[in-house]
């Protein structure tokens, strides 16, 4: 097989107008050079150069092999860089804790984004309703919702969520669609723990109600799956009931009244000598389009 050195030397001999110059460039004696493609003309068995006293020019199959060379160079270059790159990405391990339903239905593809710039940082995700005590628990980073409290903590809104309330096909076959919140009082109603207390807004009008609940749980991911199944009528964040909308599964509910967003934030603890795979999160969050998140356009 041919040396990969030798045939850059060539494309250098080539580009560079003889022996003399291209030794220049890249710090070689003119003689070396010259016995360097004497051996590659050898091992090929096919004259590579046209050789003169003033000059040297490329005969035909010199012509042919050039375009190899080049191509070879080019990668041995590419090679370079990427391993450079590598030695020089962020390497280490990152704990990031969110909801439940944030980490199935939102952190994949904000993780493969992540992993896909820093692929040498590796993630635990740990995804728990419970807040988790950052510090004592050597997070890096939490995603939040509802009230946040620490004074060892910095904290970066990331986006409002709209909230939707639905219900399945099925369920509403057998029941009215509620015209007015207060028609939910004779619904079955599938709560959150945390959201006893349903508020809606319809321009200056607002109502707030505390239905009955049919049935409850700690996690978001069990009452979009109960609606689906014709369990009843929820209130979910818009970003994880959006896809069911779309496929027919769920349907939306008191189109002209809107349940006030809340917000998500990052959290982090406040100090000031960051380690490279948080700095490089912290950067990579900074730069991101939550827009998702948010389920749609939110002021």
């Amino acid at each position: 097989m041919d040396s990969v050195d030798d045939m850059i030397l060539l494309a250098e001999v080539a580009e560079n107008g003889g022996f003399t110059r291209a030794g220049a460039r890249i710090g070689m004696p003119k003689s070396t050079v010259s016995q360097r493609i004497a051996q590659l003309e050898e091992r090929l068995g096919l004259r590579l150069l046209n050789r003169s006293t003033r000059q040297v020019s490329l005969t035909e199959a010199g012509q042919v092999y050039l375009d190899y060379c080049r191509r070879v160079r080019a990668e041995v270059s590419a090679a370079a860089t990427a391993m450079s790159n590598l030695k020089g990405q962020p390497d280490g391990r990152l704990r990031i804790t969110c909801p439940e339903i944030t980490a199935s239905h939102f952190m994949p593809g904000f993780l493969q984004g992540f992993a896909t710039e820093f692929p040498r940082i590796a993630v635990e995700l740990i995804a728990t309703n419970r807040p988790l005590d950052i510090i004592r628990e050597r997070i890096d980073f939490a995603f939040r919702v509802g009230d946040i409290t620490g004074q060892d903590l910095v904290l970066r809104r990331v986006s409002r969520i709209r909230r939707t309330l639905v219900s399945s096909p099925d369920y509403l076959a057998h029941n009215p669609a509620p015209r007015t919140p207060e028609d939910l009082l004779s619904h079955r109603c599938l709560l959150h723990d945390a959201q006893p207390e349903w508020l809606f807004a319809a321009g200056d009008d607002r109502l707030s109600i505390r239905p009955t609940p049919a049935a409850k749980s700690d996690t978001m991911g069990y009452l979009l799956h109960a609606a689906m199944a014709g369990s009843g009528v929820t209130l979910l964040p818009a970003y994880v009931c959006e896809p069911a909308i779309a496929s027919g599964r769920l349907v939306k509910l008191l189109p002209d009244w809107e349940a006030p967003p809340y917000s998500m934030a990052l959290v982090f603890p406040n100090q000031k000598n960051l380690s490279r795979p948080q700095a490089a999160f912290r950067s990579y969050a900074q730069g991101f389009d939550f827009s998702q998140l948010a389920g749609g356009s939110v002021d």
